[in-house]
């Protein structure tokens, strides 16, 4: 997610000879590298049978708001134990009325509900397991866990049928999940599985920090029935859609080996495309005088990724302006871009942050409730490596760097006057952080100045050959921070464990340079 703009803006005053190689090793190294860089694409079919399957069927309804569904959940233990229940997060609760865990802070809620507070929810009608009805157990924290009990053990690798019949109301929230006066936005809607790790199924609130979410590769096959005068934006590959009566219509789609699903409504759309290797890059927009330009930095941001990390595997990546309180949010295949981030330069700042998190998010999972550095730092300086590979958008790195560390050592001066000190961890649980500045001055811009430092220390060509080490060993999973210190070390051959200690527990001492 990109929520530096307003930070920024609060603080905009601070300121040797090489022996030739053999035809045949030049030859194989060839076919080592084409290999490397195409073995995410090639996996990808490989990776469907093993993954939990979502057939979702849905109805949308824009005069009451509710979005009527079931999925058909094929449910893979990938754990190494047996299991006797299956917990689903269902977060749209976090919207509602009764929430003691808010989605939305003081500092933005009279951004996010400009007609007011407004609530939604998501409400489980029923469940059934290999055909058979199950009671509905709903858990806190603020029922967002649905807890699904297994009639005999489910071994690994085992699969096991589970249907949960839902509905969702929409609240009128400018947010990833609700509407405004231009979109319908439809970002963790849905009762998503929970990862199960360290003998527990996650169970963390929804709040109002970060991305306060976290979820395993998926195949989905959605079929979406809405009012046929929207035009729809989704997540992987829109199949076919058919005209139904009464002025609706039927988009089928299927998105295979993605972390989430997500899709956006608007009746306000134009569509226009264009080609990134062998993925078509779609823009959805409304009142955007610079969309061929926009949707050149779309292109521009997958190209340069895809050289720098490794290749994206999917045929489709989708940027959608929307109705959205922070300047954007990623999701598999598809990216919001608030409509309220106003300059060309900071709105293309935007695509380009949220394109590299399709790697370092989606493709590269982490927990982003517990390690948010891990992929919010990384794709912030994600972006500061494509202006350095693309000078012609004029972003002078050295200038951003020096503004973000200067931002930096303010803020944590301003901390420690207020409350005596200023715990400067990386490593906090989301929820844990004193509100959205704390978070953001954590994760992104210590994170940027972090991953800055360590190109420094490793040199550019190390830093970038340890990045696509990283995505070749982690793509398709979740990584953790030892999964990123290893890459680094393999690929630098230095013990580099302390160095990423000292950085995320607070150890390191930061001081201003020229």
């Amino acid at each position: 997610m990109y929520i530096m703009q307003k930070i920024k803006n609060s603080y905009k005053n601070i300121k040797t000879t090489k022996k030739v190689i053999s035809v045949a090793f030049l030859l194989l190294l060839v076919v080592v590298v084409a290999c490397s860089l195409f073995a995410c694409k090639k996996s990808i079919k490989n990776l469907t049978k093993n993954l939990s399957n979502y057939s979702l069927t849905l109805n949308f309804d824009d005069g009451t708001k509710l979005l009527t569904g079931n999925e058909q959940v094929n449910y893979i233990n990938s754990t190494p134990t047996s299991l006797s229940e299956v917990w689903f997060h269902l977060y749209p609760n976090a919207f509602s009325e009764k929430a003691k865990t808010k989605p939305v802070s003081n500092l933005y809620k009279q951004k996010a509900y400009p007609n007011g507070e407004d609530y939604g929810y998501i409400k489980v009608n029923k469940v059934e397991v290999e055909g058979i009805a199950q009671d509905v157990k709903i858990a806190e924290p603020d029922d967002e866990i649905l807890i699904v009990k297994l009639p005999t053990e489910l071994f690994p690798e085992e699969r096991v049928n589970i249907a949960i019949y839902f509905e969702v109301l929409l609240p009128n929230c400018l947010h990833r999940f609700g509407y405004g006066d231009n979109t319908y936005n439809f970002g963790n809607f849905y009762p998503i599985a929970s990862v199960y790790e360290n003998g527990s199924f996650g169970h963390d609130a929804y709040g109002a920090n970060g991305d306060p979410f976290y979820s395993e590769m998926a195949n989905y096959n959605v079929t979406i029935t809405y009012n046929d005068n929207f035009t729809l934006a989704s997540s992987g590959k829109q199949i076919s859609t058919e005209n139904k009566p009464n002025g609706f219509k039927t988009t089928q789609i299927t998105a295979n080996v993605v972390r989430d699903f997500a899709f956006v409504l608007s009746k306000r759309f134009e569509v226009i495309s264009g080609k990134a290797g062998k993925t078509t890059v779609y823009y959805y927009y409304y009142d955007d005088e610079n969309a061929q330009s926009n949707l050149q930095t779309g292109i521009d941001s997958i190209n340069t990724f895809n050289n720098l990390f490794g290749e994206y595997p999917y045929e489709t990546y989708s940027i959608v302006k929307t109705n959205f309180i922070h300047g954007g949010m990623e999701y598999p295949n598809l990216v919001y871009i608030s409509d309220s981030v106003e300059a060309d330069k900071d709105y293309k700042n935007v695509i380009v942050h949220e394109t590299a998190h399709q790697w370092w998010y989606n493709l590269v999972g982490s927990n982003a409730i517990e390690t948010a550095w891990q992929d919010e730092g990384l794709t912030e300086y994600s972006t500061l490596m494509f202006y350095k590979h693309n000078p012609s958008y004029n972003v002078n790195v050295r200038e951003s760097l020096n503004a973000s560390l200067s931002s930096y050592l303010l803020f944590s001066e301003i901390c420690t006057s207020i409350y005596g000190s200023y715990d400067s961890s990386m490593t906090k649980n989301v929820n844990e952080f004193r509100g959205d500045t704390e978070y953001v001055y954590a994760t992104y811009v210590k994170g940027v100045l972090f991953f800055d430092n360590l190109n420094e220390l490793v040199g550019d060509k190390k830093f970038e050959k340890s990045l696509k080490h990283y995505f070749n060993e982690n793509c398709y999973r979740n990584a953790s921070p030892n999964d990123m210190i290893s890459a680094f070390e393999k690929v630098c051959k230095v013990n580099i464990k302390n160095f990423f200690d000292s950085w995320t527990t607070g150890k390191v001492v930061l001081q201003n340079y020229k």
